[in-house]
């Protein structure tokens, strides 16, 4: 990689003419068994589409939300059948603990769903894997997890008449969706191979999600002044990790450098509608390296101040919130601090401060209490845990003023990085 010239503030005209962002991919889905298991699973309910099943049979029931699979009742039950993840994503709740030999459609426990394993996935969709085994939930809310990773086995527990899968595929607006093609369907398949109609999808995984794209790579003192559909955009990417929020706006990505180990303030002004901004450890952007983020509401101005290690790129990506679009002015302000050194030890990425929000998650239970996954409603997740990162107040704006008065005082960086 080759380093930038690091310069005083400058500023960058881009996006003077707008084009349409790349469509984005969706991420696609494996059954979630092991191949061993594999021929112990059959269906037994699809998702209902007003009494209709997705190839418009009536392999459903009224009001079902989910594809429903079977393992050989009580004894398969109890021989063990495994489930895995159907995709690469980030676990944002589970439950364990419930009864799981529930045969009256009606125990308590997990807002009926029982014991189950949540995950988000890169393109802001979920899945849940519901009516698990007492006892064998196998991940934590905030672990990320690649496509074929065991998570537990099937059980019975919560709204349940007997042993079974409960999968379930949510939007990012958090409605249900039915994963199957078909003439009663009206959609395409999230499946990698959905396979025959009442037979199985294939265990094949999708690959993982597209990285993002980076326009170019910014450092201390840069100045842009753009539009999140300006040339360059993309609309790939809709989940960062961090926050729980997805998003279906069009998305701009930077490579972050600077070559000192120093705090490094970004701030995004000028909105007209409500972009949020991310600094991620990598490229990657599909939710597992996340460090920091702003994410206040409507058109408020968004900052995150963070430790930056010396000569290590980071990603710092601009995206809309529900569809938005705004210019912004978006610049990158250095406090200054140590030279890089040889022995290649950096510190940790601090902890972002944005404002108060009406978009803002409830941070006030415990980061380990379960979200409760209600049919048709976004729940808020809060926190995700091993995030390195929060939802607090931001910097009183006095501190952030103070601050930049020093900070654009003239100063020119010096061999050896220091500053005179």
């Amino acid at each position: 990689m080759s380093l930038p010239m690091f310069s005083s503030m400058r500023r960058l005209a881009l996006g003077a003419a707008l084009v349409l962002p790349l469509e984005a991919r969706a991420q696609d889905y494996r059954f979630p068994t092991t191949e061993d298991q594999y021929g112990n699973f059959y269906i037994t309910a699809y998702y209902d589409h007003s009494g209709q099943d997705w190839n418009c049979g009536h392999e459903t029931y009224s009001g079902h939300k989910g594809s429903d699979y079977g393992v050989g009742s009580w004894s398969g039950m109890y021989e063990g059948r495994d489930l895995v993840v159907a995709a690469d994503g980030l676990v944002i709740g589970t439950n364990d603990g419930e009864f799981d030999e529930c045969s009256t459609g009606d125990c308590e426990g997990g807002g009926g769903y029982g014991n189950y394993v949540w995950v988000r996935h890169a393109d802001g969709k979920e899945t849940l894997y519901a009516h698990m085994r007492k006892w064998t939930v196998a991940v934590s809310k905030g672990d990320y997890i690649t496509c074929g990773t065991y998570i537990g086995q099937v059980g019975s527990s919560g709204y349940s008449t007997g042993p079974h899968v409960h999968f379930e595929v949510r939007e990012s607006s958090g409605s249900q969706s039915d994963p199957f093609d078909g003439d009663c369907s009206y959609r395409p398949s999230y499946w990698v191979d959905q396979g025959e109609y009442e037979g199985l999808p294939s265990l094949d995984c999708d690959g993982p999600a597209e990285p993002c794209s980076l326009i170019a790579t910014l450092t201390c003192g840069d100045v842009i002044d753009s539009s999140n559909d300006a040339t360059g955009s993309t609309d790939s990417h809709s989940y960062y990790g961090c926050s729980e929020w997805s998003y279906s706006g069009p998305e701009l990505a930077w490579g972050l450098l600077t070559d000192l180990d120093e705090p490094v303030i970004v701030d995004l002004t000028g909105l007209s509608d409500d972009l949020d901004i991310y600094i991620l450890d990598s490229d990657a952007c599909d939710g597992s390296d996340c460090l920091a983020y702003s994410d206040n509401s409507q058109t408020s101005e968004e900052q995150i101040y963070f430790e930056a290690a010396a000569l290590r790129e980071y990603v710092l990506v601009v995206d809309g919130w529900e569809d938005a679009i705004s210019s912004f002015t978006l610049s990158i302000t250095c406090e200054g601090g140590l030279p890089a050194t040889d022995s290649g030890e950096h510190g940790d990425s601090g902890t972002p401060t944005p404002e108060d929000s009406d978009k803002q998650p409830d941070t006030s239970a415990a980061l380990d209490s379960a979200p409760v996954p209600v049919p048709g409603q976004r729940v808020q997740l809060g926190e995700t845990s091993g995030c390195g990162c929060g939802a607090g107040g931001k910097m009183p704006r006095t501190a952030v003023l103070g601050l930049l008065a020093v900070l654009l005082l003239p100063r020119r960086r010096v061999h050896g990085g220091g500053y005179q």
